[in-house]
């Protein structure tokens, strides 16, 4: 008797929890198929680059100790480039979680580009193409990322075939394209797959909670359908007519059938969708080892110097060491600590680099020139080889990887990553090593399981839809 009101109070929740969340996972497949393709808008450090002019030396006349000055700003600067994205040299400084900007011909501090300066600076990137409308934009679905925070508010710079253009007033560059087309195939892919609706990713911690939780229901719903299915099914001793299943209606026949065979895949996808927002501390990412310090003006009291082709120089910390990357049209030069400038770090260079962080000795060091199970890259995801990678010593035992062409720490991994790169990374994006070395073949294997979840999904879509409308037919006839 007991097991009869079980078994009955699993099926009313499997049937409303579907009603509830179906059509909302019957949407994560479909937008995580068009993911799979699709990339989400952004400005490639090549385009980024290609719109930039050359910096004009004579022009630069203040250092990058003396820009910071003329800021007043206590503390230290996270980031200093320096750019001509107006045709006017400047220092662009990331600081107190903010970009400013100042000239570097005459170090006066440089507010809220107009929006005559926002169209003129598009026009590099526009070719032929009219101007349709300048607006001011804060956030919308776009620049709704965190990272875009910094650089709040833009000018978006709407062109006639389509394209817009956002241009920090804060920086006054160019810091993301959108195409029309990019913009409706993310309405059905990321926006979609993230619930990332503009009103509701603005408020963090409703749209996590909302996200976590409706996906634990979901993970519910498909353990509560695995187990039905599981018992209703009949190998040996069938049902009439020598059916597997009880259900002769069609619907639910497939329904059921699919559920055996896709809801583990299912189950699986969820289940590592839920963890990708580390529940209770679970499947946390790991962090960028401590004792990158923020940039030292003292040693920025220099002049840059910059080269007859340079579009940009920046400068970073890689431990105690200061990066000068001095960024041309078809290459870029590296320098630690003003020593000779490479086309890319030795790796005794970054190696002594590292040892500056403090943070445990090196026990190994070397160049990794294919993908590991930690570094590999994806087709919205590609990376650069070869990479440094070095072994720390602490008790973490912390793996980095850092460029030799930039000076930065690209990926780090720890003990602490088990869960995220295998639970997560491994069983919702199938960032296997078989399958990142044949992408291709991950391509087949997501297509082929994602369509068997759409397939499983929308019976129980229609199963739904149909209660309902059962529904409301008895109780209108009632």
């Amino acid at each position: 008797m007991a097991s009869g009101k079980l078994t009955r109070f699993l099926h009313l929740g499997h049937r409303w929890l579907g009603i509830a969340l179906g059509l909302m996972v019957l949407l994560w497949f479909l937008s995580g198929l068009v993911m799979l393709f699709v990339a989400r808008p952004q400005l490639d450090e090549t385009e980024r680059l290609a719109g930039l002019p050359a910096l004009n030396a004579e022009h630069v006349r203040v250092s990058p100790a003396a820009a910071w000055q003329a800021l007043g700003l206590a503390g230290e600067p996270a980031a200093i480039r320096l750019s001509a994205a107006d045709g006017r040299p400047a220092y662009r400084i990331l600081a107190n979680k903010q970009w400013h900007a100042v000239d570097a011909e005459n170090g006066h501090i440089l507010v809220a580009f107009d929006s005559t300066k926002a169209r003129q600076l598009v026009q590099t990137y526009a070719g032929e193409q009219a101007v349709k409308a300048v607006t001011t934009v804060d956030v919308d679905q776009w620049t709704v990322y965190r990272r875009f925070d910094p650089l709040r508010p833009f000018w978006q710079v709407a062109l006639a075939d389509g394209r817009h253009f956002y241009i920090s007033t804060r920086s006054g560059e160019v810091v993301l394209d959108t195409t029309s087309s990019e913009r409706a195939l993310n309405w059905l892919g990321s926006v979609i797959h993230w619930v990332y609706i503009t009103p509701l990713r603005q408020n963090t911690p409703l749209w996590r909670n909302l996200v976590l939780w409706g996906s634990f229901l979901a993970l519910v719903l498909t353990v509560s359908g695995l187990w039905l299915g599981w018992q209703s099914l009949r190998l040996r001793n069938t049902y009439s007519e020598g059916r597997f299943t009880p259900y002769r209606a069609p619907w639910k026949r497939w329904h059921h059938l699919l559920g055996l065979s896709g809801g583990i895949v299912v189950l699986t996808w969820l289940f590592s969708g839920w963890l990708s927002l580390a529940p209770i501390g679970l499947a946390v990412g790991p962090q960028k080892p401590g004792g990158a310090a923020a940039l030292l003006i003292s040693e920025l009291n220099l002049h840059p110097t910059p080269s007859a082709d340079s579009r940009e120089i920046e400068w970073l910390r890689l431990g105690a060491s200061l990066v000068r990357i001095d960024k041309q049209a078809g290459n870029s030069q590296i320098s630690l600590d003003g020593k000779a400038a490479y086309a890319a770090l030795p790796l005794k260079e970054i190696e002594s680099a590292v040892r500056g962080m403090r943070i445990g000795g090196v026990t190994h060091s070397a160049w990794l020139h294919e993908p590991d199970n930690r570094y590999f890259g994806l087709r919205h995801h590609p990376r650069a080889f070869p990479v440094a990678r070095i072994e720390l010593d602490d008790p973490d035992t912390t793996v980095l990887y850092i460029s030799p062409r930039n000076g930065r720490i690209e990926v780090v991994s720890n003990r602490h990553d088990f869960a995220h790169r295998w639970l997560y990374q491994g069983l919702h994006r199938f960032d296997v090593p078989v399958l990142v070395d044949f992408p291709l073949l991950r391509d087949l294997a997501v297509i082929a399981l994602s369509l068997l979840g759409i397939a499983l999904t929308l019976t129980g879509c229609v199963l739904g839809w149909r209660r309902m409308i059962n529904n409301q037919a008895g109780a209108t006839a009632s």
